[in-house]
């Protein structure tokens, strides 16, 4: 086997020993693609210099065309009377049909004889090349003229150079007659190494990119001039066009092109076998190929040789993605789906994998045998175990179409609408109709039928999901922990929908908080916000949330309900930074998976966390990414938690116009009907607070007010509207009704370290005289230090620093105000950043030299600061050059001080006190 250039010079040596009485065969193969006839077309144009050319080339639609070939030989030549006669006659009996006639024999042995004298008498004067492509295809009399010529070749300037494909021939009677010839060399092209591909590569392309894509273009090709200039060729046409294109092997029109050349040029067979390469992909072996085309393996290994040799495929893949495309799209449809219907069969019978059976009945889009709904059933959930959630919908999708029994396809949409809802709930809506009808039916399973209910609430479809409530309630059959489970969820996320209920739900249930274990997770974590709402919760509650957290398997059980149950719990308990921390690891979890809710939902409570650390910026970032990762409608109801941290952290930052055109987008009326209404309405109320609407943003105060009451859920933590309903009585003039409001507030049950305390605290300041305002602002400030919430520590600093300044305290003032402007700085406040640098001239950002309200020294800030970016004793001790003991010291001063009880609770204000002067913090420990 031999490159291009060494073939050339094989025949270049065969030419020059043709010129004495000793002519030369040369039968020149390969496989398709590598280069054959342009080889000859070279050789050809060479030697024309030299010696007489006469050329001719087989065609597959030519091959019962008597003559066809040696017609083309002989086109330029002046042939005599009588042979052109006898010519005109042999195509005549022979087209009529197949004739074995004595007269017919004796005919065409004289046009044999004929043509070879006249090509001998040529070559008597002149040396001649004869040169034939693709023999495999001539008619049987071109055949025979050339059986007749051979003998005399031997002692003729005559040199006979026939192409074909290795293993293409179909004249054996030929490869005899050449095997036995004395002058024949046979000649086999192969295809380019890899540097010749890089040299290949060198006349496209500079010679830096070619050595570094050369090695590239050589593995996606196998080595096949035709498939490299192809993809040399569609590379530069793609970057030659507007906008240009990736630097790389792109395949385009002109590999589609060469890749259908290559498999037309092969025999049937060959091309059968791509075809089932194409639809079989991974699955296919030699020994199924050869089940599927009833032929033997042997045969099947040849096909598959002659494949690879043309740089098409690798065993039994190929070698460039795109040649399995430009396959199944040059394919007729129904071949391929016959193809992918009889490999599920064979598969099935040879108990291959679920999954590998399913790819093939997805592909035909034919799951009618008997045991095809089960495959695909199985399929289904070894798909979702591997994240692969589009393929599993598949599955369950044909599944569905596969059968007509009732039962069974209840049970399969309610597979599919699981999986579909992870996805996008808005696409999984179109079947909540069929659905309820199957399990008002009596056709769906307990646990469906749940499921289905929340999915009808989510969208507000109440009508459907109090009918199937009352069934659930009315039979004796369905299981009281999952319908008491059912009513503690409904408790929170759709109070309004229990009186609609023909049966009395029952009181609420109080739910474990120790001892929580996966399988009571569904409940207890429903029944510990509940508790919260109602109560305010405290330590053992939060407890209860972090154990129901850590002993969740969300991508198990799917249950994104329960997650979010436990993380609102911590949040509204007080505990903001487990909230961050648990929120940010359960979001991080689902990342990589398939399921675009989870982490909408997810991300939304990422976005509320932050919010209520005046993180603004980080607020909007994760309510933006919350409502893109589905679609509006998907969110249903639930839109309001995402909608309103957007509303409240564009309000807060100033971008009023982001906050009124989110609240112009269309929401269902059943929101208000829900929890997730009163954050709606809250949200609406601060942007109308901040346009100075006030009467609008008083009517939601109120109406959040009425709800959370009649909920059972009015706790500070949860939605504040006391304290925002008084903001707007105060700018109303109805400082009674505000001091009301406040002084209920802080009655109400509650963490005593709530930012929502310390708003009342802030606002009853406006109504005492000037001394006693600045006391009531310190404790507001002391309060808040302790929250966690920059945003409102801030505001609590600026109202201190006015009431300190009103005083004559002009020292202090100064402190906090200058606290205020650079917090208001870092949360994103811009209109508190502007209110404090417009009208607070002693907000000028210069740092005093000492806090005068915070109740530590410099040196024991930089240990609070450190041990809050999570660093040990040691660590600090390293950082600050001090002994340890001096650390432990600082820290039960601070611990003291601060009333904490560990660094844990230590306040987030004192993160940044390393950029006020303590320098950059070391990376924390791990």
């Amino acid at each position: 086997m031999v490159e291009r250039e060494a073939a050339l010079s094989e025949l270049d040596e065969s030419l020059i020993a043709s010129r004495g009485r000793a002519g030369r065969i040369v039968l020149l193969s390969g496989a398709v693609g590598m280069g054959k006839s342009e080889l000859l077309y070279t050789f050809a144009e060479r030697a024309s210099a030299s010696c007489l050319c006469l050329g001719a080339v087989g065609r597959e639609h030519e091959g019962d065309v008597p003559l066809g070939v040696v017609r083309q030989l002989v086109r330029d030549l002046q042939l005599p009377a009588s042979l052109h006669s006898q010519m005109a006659l042999l195509e005549s009996l022979l087209t009529a049909g197949p004739t074995t006639s004595r007269d017919a024999v004796l005919l065409q042995a004289r046009v044999a004889h004929g043509l070879c004298s006249t090509l001998l008498r040529l070559a008597g004067t002149n040396q001649l090349l004869i040169g034939v492509d693709d023999f495999q295809h001539a008619d049987s009399a071109s055949l025979a003229c050339l059986l007749h010529l051979l003998p005399h070749v031997r002692t003729a300037p005559v040199m006979l150079v026939i192409v074909q494909p290795e293993g293409g021939s179909r004249h054996p009677q030929l490869d005899e007659e050449l095997r036995r010839h004395p002058h024949c060399r046979r000649v086999r092209l192969t295809g380019l190494s890899p540097e010749g591909t890089v040299a290949l590569t060198e006349q496209r392309l500079r010679a830096q990119e070619a050595r570094r894509l050369g090695p590239v273009y050589h593995s996606l090709s196998g080595g096949s001039p035709l498939l490299l200039r192809a993809l040399l060729e569609d590379r530069h046409s793609r970057l030659t066009r507007p906008g240009g294109g990736p630097d790389g092997p792109y395949a385009d029109e002109e590999f589609r092109y060469a890749v259908l050349a290559c498999l037309r040029r092969h025999e049937a067979l060959v091309s059968d076998v791509a075809r089932l390469l194409a639809a079989l992909e991974d699955t296919a072996t030699p020994e199924r190929l050869s089940s599927l085309l009833g032929t033997s393996t042997t045969t099947i290994q040849r096909a598959l040789t002659q494949l690879e040799a043309s740089g098409l495929t690798l065993g039994t893949g190929f070698r460039h993605p795109a040649t399995r495309e430009v396959i199944l799209e040059d394919a007729s449809p129904d071949v391929i789906s016959a193809a992918h219907h009889r490999a599920a069969q064979l598969l099935h019978q040879e108990g291959a994998p679920s999954l590998h059976v399913a790819r093939h009945l997805a592909a035909a889009g034919n799951a009618q045998d008997g045991w095809a709904r089960s495959t695909l059933l199985d399929a289904a959930e070894a798909a979702r175990l591997r994240e692969d959630l589009p393929f599993a919908v598949t599955c369950l999708e044909l599944a569905l179409r596969s059968t007509g029994d009732p039962d069974a396809r209840a049970v399969t949409a309610a597979h599919l609408i699981q999986l579909e809802w992870r996805i996008n709930p808005a696409a999984a809506e179109r079947r909540l109709d069929s659905l309820v009808e199957a399990a008002l039916g009596g056709r769906l399973p307990q646990v469906s039928a749940v499921l289905l209910v929340k999915s009808l609430l989510w969208f507000g479809r109440w009508r459907q999901a109090v009918s199937l409530l009352d069934l659930l309630s009315a039979s004796g059959d369905t299981c009281p922990l999952l319908l008491g489970q059912l009513y503690a969820w409904l408790r929170i996320r759709h109070p309004s929908i229990l009186p609609r209920l023909s049966a009395d739900p029952g009181p609420e249930p109080a739910s474990p908080v120790q001892g929580t274990t996966p399988d009571a997770a569904a409940g207890s974590a429903d029944g510990l916000l509940s508790l919260t709402l109602q109560g305010g919760g405290g330590e053992s509650t939060a407890r209860g949330a972090e154990q129901i957290l850590s002993s969740c398997r969300l991508e198990t059980t799917g249950d994104v309900d329960t997650v979010e149950s436990a993380l609102l719990t911590l949040l509204y308990t007080g505990r903001r930074d487990r909230a961050a921390v648990w929120s940010t690891r359960l979001a991080a979890s689902v990342t990589a998976r398939t399921a675009p809710t989870w982490q909408a939902r997810l991300t939304a409570i990422q976005a509320e966390v932050a919010l209520r650390q005046g993180d603004l910026q980080t607020a909007l970032h994760h309510a933006r990414s919350a409502m893109s990762l589905v679609p509006p409608r998907s969110w249903g109801l639930a839109v309001g938690l995402p909608l309103s941290v957007l509303v409240l952290a564009a309000t807060a930052t100033g971008v009023h116009e982001v906050a009124e055109g989110q609240l112009q987008l269309p929401v269902p009326e059943e929101i208000y009907g829900s929890w997730y209404g009163i954050h709606y309405l809250y949200a609406r109320g601060h942007h109308h607070l901040a346009e100075k609407r006030l009467d609008a943003a008083l009517g939601d105060f109120l109406v959040c007010g009425e709800k959370a009451s009649a909920w059972n859920m009015d706790l500070p933590t949860f939605v504040a509207w006391r304290g925002a309903a008084a903001t707007a009585h105060l700018g109303l003039g109805q400082r009674e009704e505000a001091r009301r409001l406040l002084e209920e507030e802080l009655a109400r049950p509650g963490p005593a370290k709530s930012s929502p305390r310390g708003v009342a605290l802030r606002l009853l300041a406006d109504l005492a005289d000037p001394r006693r305002k600045v006391a009531i602002l310190n404790n507001a400030v002391t309060l808040q230090r302790l929250t966690g919430d920059r945003l409102e520590l801030a505001r609590s600093l600026a109202a201190l620093g006015s009431a300190q300044r009103a005083v004559g305290e002009a020292g202090p003032a100064r402190q906090a105000l200058y606290q205020a402007l650079r917090l208001a700085e870092q949360c994103g406040a811009v209109p508190l950043h502007r209110s404090l640098l417009t009208n607070d001239t002693d907000a000028a950002p210069v740092p005093p030299a000492e806090d005068a309200e915070d109740p530590l020294t410099t040196a024991e800030r930089r240990v609070a600061s450190l041990a809050c970016w999570g660093h040990s004793n040691r660590q600090i001790a390293d950082q600050l050059c001090v002994t340890v003991s001096t650390v432990e010291q600082h820290l039960t001063r601070i611990y003291r001080k601060l009333n904490v009880t560990g660094r844990a609770e230590l306040p987030a204000i004192y993160q940044d006190f390393a950029e006020d002067g303590g320098g950059t913090p070391p990376p924390r420990s791990s």
